[in-house]
């Protein structure tokens, strides 16, 4: 199965060079993760590091840009001046605030990281300082990402993988080096899925039946619920598996899919039914073009299509297609988003691709295969342009949420598959799932069911139905998944029955508590009134002001002192406390009685404050009565006015120590805000000392790589003893080699001074015009000298070009070519003697290429034969034809035996037609200059010799024998 892309973010700081290049030098190069690169760079410098990066990898290092598409097996890295974050797999770009100097691009990126990646995210932190990082190690964490930090014995500084580290959310603390191992092992290993079960209906396999057995091995094996199918569907494709397994019965087939994962893939890909096809009912797709696509809101820009239960991918690329011509022909500015869904993960990578063998394209349009499709070996792939409006992506429609704000929806010949009840699940999803007037596209087979009164049909006949607002689906069908249905319900019931149960016992006790005591209050130790137990109001008056459930709200003063008394008592005491003789605070003339007593819920202390207008009966247990006549009310009321004189003493001492605290607050907050300045100094120091660091290493390992690039010119340049004389664009000299010196009159004092102020190479007037030449035209110049000491040298006057191939002056060199000449000398020398001793003996050459039948030949061959050498036939098959008919044959036998290598040399006698039709006698020898691998020659070479003269002398000498032997046989008789 097709593994999840990863995104792997990398944080670096200083000293994060070296751990980068340990990082990635024993990093696999088809890994399929995408890691981007987030450091702290100074935005004054241009950074190197995709330079020196690419000495440890063979990944594809690219430097972020604004919008970039991200790829597996590439490595993005931030520029200077910009915070990076991804969306939706795609690079952006955000110019970094000058005005804020704590900047955080780890942070900022390793977020958006999480929120776009989730549990394909990972995170790695490498040496730096500061705590850069941290927050976006949470924020991966949170959403099921993984974290790796570099040892912090191995990072060069320390902070940041302390500091991520300190939050005990890593993964894994690693040297760079270890790094790449446990990574490949993380993204490697299969995704756990929990283990679910459900009831059977018999007593079959530890509880579950045999079909329910088989669901839960599947769900573990590709985290896949197939319950959700009719069992019909399920029972005929075991039974097939069965059977070309030759196995007995379901418990065989249930041990064997245990103990067999290439069977558990095979039954899955069983399970999931890929049916699909290029506008599968054309008419179906004929209806869509005329009433669903051109009534969709392209005014907004932005169409969005969900096609779920995708399969391979034929069915949305066909939609593709026709939202593609429609935009087209009519000029629209819209983009359209196809989401394309589907569980099967080996589906997704086969539509992902979008190349379909050739029978998939047979039923399509001529036109739209010319358009839309190029031909690939053994089938067809759909272009760029079209694959760029679909997203494939994995998504199981029954447990993962839908898609939403859509103006389209297909779903075809899926609900066939599946029961009832979960086709009405998704429906109700579909209907939260589209817009106003959104479309929603079935199946020729699928109906809508229950759900007909949310939707008005566009085409019965083909199932296309249009969103009908204000239909309400079920909530209970609508919003919970499959798996949490019944349980919900059974909660939601036992919820409802304990809180029927819950009220009527409450109601309960408070009348059985009620027509056993008087008028009460129940308080808590944070003195709010909780209960209240029968008709207080004569007692409590709510008191002017904001409302609140503390007993002081609700009670004069006088009621207030006798209740904070008996609670004050409670609370340190812990009896019960009862206050006799108090004046009534109604209009009867009766007294009153306070009691307090405390008790306990859940260990919270509570306190029941009762209001009893005659004495009370004896209290059980330990109590303290209190007798308050008319004296002590007098006294109470003296008390009361020196706790009030001493209170308003209190409050102005309080409003003097708040006057003075507000003081030092604000010297306080002084100092704070002059610490933080201080603080931020630090850091913004502490970031630019970071960044210079980062630079200062950069700079210097690119200095050693142009110290070791220089000391590698400058060998080549002693050791091929190659003169160069380097000309700035005012034709001033910039630099030069020894050899200059040597042969011309240039020293290395003349450096600076113009070159036409300088005699530079005797017998060369013209150099100065062709260097204006080449400066003018950048054309290249070369001439051929013989300068000091009888020595030949070869000048070369080039444009002097730059990395980005831009003319910045001359660049003239001198090469000793004298050894060459000499060479040259002797070849000609030894040619004019060759040519000469030929002619002389009537000789040519000639050359065959066995595999072409191309010869090449001499000049003298063709005069010769009475040809001017462009005239004379160069193609062994019009060779053949010259040579004489009855000589054909020997000609031939004699090369195949050659070629076979029956005769050591090529050596034949033969007559061959001349321009002028007469035949000329010839004789040739060749042998064999290359041989094929096979060991057959290749190459032949030989000389031909014009033999006619010979031959007719010959034939002269033979007659006159003839002659003889006549003669001497007329004087015999």
């Amino acid at each position: 199965m097709t593994r999840e892309m990863y995104y792997v973010g990398v944080g670096a700081s200083a000293g994060g060079l070296e751990a980068l290049e340990s990082f990635f030098n024993p990093m696999p190069d088809d890994t399929g993760l995408v890691f981007i690169v987030v450091q702290h760079l100074s935005p004054d410098f241009k950074s190197l590091m995709n330079e020196l990066l690419a000495r440890y990898t063979n990944m594809k290092i690219h430097v972020a840009e604004d919008g970039m598409v991200t790829e597996p097996d590439h490595v993005y890295l931030i520029p200077p001046g910009y915070n990076l974050s991804i969306f939706h797999g795609r690079l952006l770009l955000d110019r970094q605030d000058e005005r804020n100097h704590l900047n955080l691009p780890i942070d900022i990126f390793f977020r958006s990281l999480a929120l776009d990646q989730e549990k394909q995210a990972i995170g790695v932190i490498l040496s730096g300082t500061g705590s850069d990082g941290t927050l976006g190690v949470r924020a991966i964490k949170e959403s099921g990402g993984m974290i790796m930090v570099q040892s912090e014995a191995s990072a060069k500084f320390d902070g940041m993988p302390r500091s991520s580290i300190a939050t005990g959310l890593v993964d894994a603390i690693l040297h760079p080096e270890q790094m790449a191992e446990e990574l490949m092992n993380y993204v490697k290993s299969p995704s756990l899925q929990e283990k679910w079960s459900r009831n059977g209906t018999n007593d079959h396999q530890g509880g579950l039946d045999g079909l329910t057995r088989i669901g839960q091995i599947m769900r573990s094996h590709g985290g896949i619920d197939f319950s959700s199918y009719k069992d019909t569907t399920i029972i005929r494709r075991i039974d097939r598996r069965i059977k070309i397994n030759r196995l007995h019965d379901l418990d065989d087939y249930i041990r064997f899919l245990k103990e067999s994962g290439e069977e558990r893939d095979v039954l899955q890909r069983e399970f999931l039914i890929g049916v699909t096809a290029f506008f599968r009912d054309q008419d179906a797709f004929d209806v869509l073009l005329e009433k669903v696509i051109p009534k969709l809101d392209y005014k907004k820009g932005l169409i969005r299509v969900w096609s779920a239960a995708c399969s391979t991918g034929e069915e949305v690329y066909s939609l593709a297609m026709l939202f593609h011509e429609y935009i087209q022909q009519h000029n629209l500015d819209c983009q359209v988003k196809l989401f394309a869904t589907d569980v099967d993960e080996r589906a997704l990578e086969l539509a992902g691709t979008g190349y379909y063998p050739d029978s998939l394209i047979a039923d399509i349009d001529p036109d739209l295969v010319s358009r839309y499709f190029i031909k690939k070996e053994g089938g067809y792939q759909v272009t760029e342009a079209i694959r760029k409006m679909v997203v494939f992506a994995k998504h199981n429609i029954l447990r993962d949420p839908p898609f939403s704000k859509l103006d389209l929806l297909v779903c075809r010949n899926l609900f066939i598959y599946l029961k009832s009840e979960h086709q009405r699940t998704i429906l109700n999803s579909f209907y939260y799932s589209l817009k106003p007037n959104g479309y929603l596209f079935l199946g020729s087979s699928e109906t809508l069911g229950e759900l007909s009164e949310g939707f008005a049909a566009v085409d019965a006949k083909w199932k296309i139905y249009q969103y009908k607002a204000g239909y309400k689906p079920d909530i209970e069908t609508g919003t919970l998944l499959p798996g949490y249905r019944a349980e919900a319900r059974e909660v939601r019931q036992e919820r409802d029955t304990d809180m029927r149960g819950s009220m009527k016992m409450e109601s309960l006790l408070s009348e059985a508590m009620a027509s056993i005591s008087p008028p009460s209050l129940i308080i808590d130790r944070q003195d709010e009134i909780v209960h209240v137990v029968n008709d207080v109001s004569r007692f409590i008056r709510t008191q002017p002001g904001r409302f609140s459930n503390s007993y002081h709200t609700n009670m004069n003063k006088e009621q207030s002192l006798f209740v904070s008394n008996i609670l004050r008592r409670l609370k340190h005491e812990r009896q019960d406390v009862t206050i006799t003789n108090v004046s009534n605070f109604t209009e009867s003339d009766a007294t009153l009685t306070l009691a307090g007593r405390i008790f306990q819920v859940r260990g919270e202390d509570y306190f029941l404050i009762s209001f009893m207008e005659q004495k009370g009966a004896a209290h059980k247990g330990k109590t303290v009565d209190i007798d308050m006549s008319e004296e002590a009310r007098e006294r109470v009321e003296e008390l009361e006015g020196e706790l009030q004189l001493a209170r308003e003493g209190l409050q102005a001492t309080i409003e003097e120590l708040e006057t003075s605290n507000e003081e030092l607050q604000s010297s306080n907050e002084e100092l704070i805000a002059s610490n933080e300045e201080l603080q931020s100094t630090n850091e913004e120091l502490q970031s630019v000392n970071e960044e210079l660091y980062t630079v200062n290493a950069e700079h210097q390992m690119k200095i050693d790589e142009l110290v070791k690039l220089n000391n590698d010119l400058n060998n080549l340049i002693r050791n091929t003893e190659v003169g160069a004389l380097y000309l700035d664009q005012s034709l001033r000299i910039r630099k030069l080699t020894p050899v200059i010196s040597e042969v011309t009159n240039i020293l290395d004092s003349d450096i600076g001074r113009p070159i036409s102020h300088i005699s530079f190479i005797d017998g060369y007037p013209e150099l100065i015009k062709n260097i204006e030449e080449v400066q003018d035209t950048l054309s290249p110049v070369e001439r051929q000298l013989k300068l000091k000491n009888d020595l030949w040298y070869i000048i070369r006057i080039r444009p002097y070009r730059t990395e980005y191939n831009a003319a910045e002056g001359i660049i003239i060199t001198l090469v000793n070519i004298t050894g060459l000449k000499d060479e040259e000398r002797k070849v000609r020398l030894a040619h004019d003697r060759l040519t000469h001793a030929m002619a002389t003996g009537d000789m040519a050459w000639w050359e065959f290429h066995v595999p072409t039948g191309h010869i090449r030949y001499s000049e003298r061959l063709a005069t010769m034969m009475g040809y001017e050498p462009e005239e004379f036939p160069n193609d062994i098959q019009v060779w053949m034809r010259l040579i004489h008919p009855d000589d054909r044959a020997m000609v031939r036998s004699k090369m195949k035996a050659f070629q076979e290598g029956d005769d050591p040399i090529l050596d034949r006698i033969y007559r061959i037609q001349r321009k002028d039709q007469s035949y000329a006698w010839f004789h040739d020898k060749a042998d064999v200059i290359e041989w094929k691998k096979d060991g057959t020659p290749a190459r032949i070479a030989g000389t031909a010799i014009d033999i006619s003269r010979y031959k007719y002398l010959e034939s002269e000498l033979r007659e006159m024998q003839e002659k003889d032997r006549s003669s001497q046989k007329g004087d015999g008789i």
